[in-house]
């Protein structure tokens, strides 16, 4: 980096990879399968990744009124490695090995009671296939994942609705099943005949068809991370008997992670058939759709009603969008600043950031015309159309001395993980811009490891929880939801099939990001109590808004579904 005193460690995805669960040599090695056999401690599903089991009208600043008390802070979380060598330094004094991680395996038996899968602390489990029973039977209370102050608890209202086991649910019943059932290397066919079957005994039909459909899955993924590629294909073929598109949601996710799975295949026996990428416009059925989803919007009016409460006695407002998308956030801004009636407002400008030349920009910008007009705002709007964020230069964004600079970062920096010196140039800009806040907003999941199963099985409970948001959400609208579950589907081929650049859809936990901006000297902020009182209230506007989870990560805002963490939003200032 130019700026010495700002400079770190360039990104480094191509270096050296820690060891994985899997052989490393080319090839299908099906002699070795005998040798892999009895080796409990190289399965490469462990306990510990299926969590813990216990089923069974605005006002003077914002949007809405009312008060919340203050949270108390007490967040802790550890990540597994990344193959992004930044991070990995940001994150640990140590780095994790391997056989750390599976020492952790060998504790299971001694763990079942205490955390994984029992509902009494005090009772030693003594027969697995008994407690997995005792499990499912109980599956009615929600694993609760979402580790920080919780907002906005679901009550007993939430419970009456969620009788039957949520997609999430199920894979991590099947995930259970799998590690205490199916030793490895076991027969394709074993789950079939399995003597503790029974255990599947509390379950409907059709929740015992998932599971088993899940287990499959499971089984097959483990194939391909041992470069068994020919018993791989075979259990996919299984899958895609079942799964689909048009199914429920767990087959219809099944269906996108066993195509994705088929093309890993394909690309490692060397059988790809190239696809030319083609750039989409926005598509208005997939916003439609998103408007739906309760944390989209709590992420957005969040953000904006942070932002607002940053410069409402200012009467020059510059904001800077990096993903503007619809735009439709800065309509409820604007009218915000009308009804502060603080300051007679001289001048809003919005300049956004687009990077997708098919983007339909200047329609937005026409919309968000009209919106100030009837507003009677002074308005203007700026588009700057690169190709990648190296191009970015702080004269693009035509910035004066009286106006007060502001920038939202929606879910765009995790674009950039894997273009480091895009991300350093873009950063760089934005110091030398100084705004008085930026507001970044990022997916809670951490697609960049380079393990293949490990991000395999991080990326299906995300994706479960977002399919079930879809599921409930916009289940009316199945334009709509086929439409973004097949966007999700594109986004999963390239974090399962892809390695090295080629993967580009990676993201990171706010941790991580928390020691990246440091190094830039940024400083965490926090939100205020009407922020945080007006995300709950957003979050209650929705139909079905009681399974939204609010909590509290140090400064930061965690949005997710059923307590599965799905989005942060956190607001930081330059020092």
């Amino acid at each position: 980096m130019a700026d010495g005193f700002f400079s770190f460690t360039p990104f480094d995805f191509s270096g050296s990879q820690p060891e994985t669960f899997f052989p490393s040599n080319g090839g299908v090695h099906e002699k070795q399968e005998t040798e892999q056999r009895g080796k409990e401690d190289d399965c490469p599903f462990r306990m510990d990744e299926f969590g813990d089991f216990n089923f069974p009208s605005a006002n003077q600043f914002g949007f809405y009124q009312q008060d919340i008390s203050k949270i108390v802070d007490q967040t802790n979380y550890q990540h597994p490695n990344s193959d992004c060598l930044i991070f990995d330094e940001l994150l640990f004094g140590n780095d994790f090995t391997i056989s750390e991680l599976i020492q952790e395996k060998s504790k299971i038996s001694e763990n079942l009671s205490a955390d994984s899968i029992s509902f009494n602390s005090n009772k030693q489990v003594s027969n697995p296939c008994l407690d997995s029973l005792q499990l499912l039977n109980s599956y009615g209370t929600k694993v609760k994942r979402m580790k920080g102050e919780n907002l906005n608890k679901r009550g007993d209202e939430a419970g009456e609705e969620n009788k039957t086991l949520s997609t999430e649910e199920i894979f991590r019943v099947a995930g259970a099943r799998y590690v205490h059932f199916f030793p490895e290397g076991h027969d394709d066919f074993y789950m079939l005949t399995h003597p503790c079957d029974f255990a599947l005994s509390g379950l409907s039909e059709d929740e015992r068809e998932d599971v088993e459909l899940a287990n499959v899955l499971f089984a097959a993924a483990e194939k391909v991370g041992y470069q068994q590629f020919d018993r791989a294909s075979r259990l996919l073929q299984r899958c895609e008997w079942t799964a689909s598109p048009y199914g429920n949601a767990v087959q219809r996710l099944v269906y996108y992670f066993s195509k994705a799975l088929r093309k890993r295949i394909q690309r490692e026996t060397g059988r790809e058939v190239i696809e030319e990428q083609q750039e989409e416009e926005m598509n208005l059925d997939v916003l439609r759709g998103c408007m739906k989803l309760p944390f989209q919007q709590v992420m957005h009016l969040t953000a904006v009603q942070a932002i607002l409460e940053h410069v409402k006695l200012i009467n020059k407002i510059h904001l800077i969008d990096l993903e503007i998308r619809s735009g439709v956030h800065w309509s409820a801004f604007m009218q915000s600043l009308v009804d502060l009636k603080e300051l007679p407002i001289k001048l809003l400008k919005i300049t956004a950031v687009v990077t997708n030349k098919y983007y339909s920009i200047d329609q937005v910008g026409k919309w968000l015309e009209n919106v100030a007009e009837s507003l009677n705002i002074p308005f203007s709007f700026k588009a700057i159309l690169v190709s990648d964020m190296m191009e970015i230069k702080e004269e693009l964004f035509e910035t004066e001395d009286d106006e007060m600079l502001a920038i939202y970062c929606p879910l765009v920096l995790r674009n950039m993980i894997s273009r480091p010196s895009s991300l350093e140039n873009l950063m760089k800009v934005i110091r030398n811009l100084n705004p008085s806040i930026m507001v970044v907003s990022e997916i809670e999941a951490n697609y960049n490891l380079s393990s293949f199963v490990n991000r395999f099985i991080e990326a299906l409970f995300f994706t479960a929880s977002y399919f079930d948001c879809l599921k409930i959400c916009i289940e009316e609208d199945e334009d709509s939801r086929r439409k973004m579950e097949a966007l999700c589907g594109k986004g999963i081929e390239n974090i399962v099939a892809s390695e090295g650049s080629d993967r580009v859809a990676r993201s990171v936990k706010i941790e991580v990001w928390r020691a990246f901006f440091a190094r830039f000297r940024m400083e965490e902020m926090e939100f205020s109590d009407l922020c945080l009182s007006q995300a709950k209230l957003v979050s209650k506007e929705f139909p079905y808004g009681k399974f939204c989870s609010l909590e509290k990560n140090e400064k930061c805002l965690v949005v997710g579904w059923k307590e599965t963490p799905i989005i942060s939003v956190s607001a930081w200032q330059f020092l």
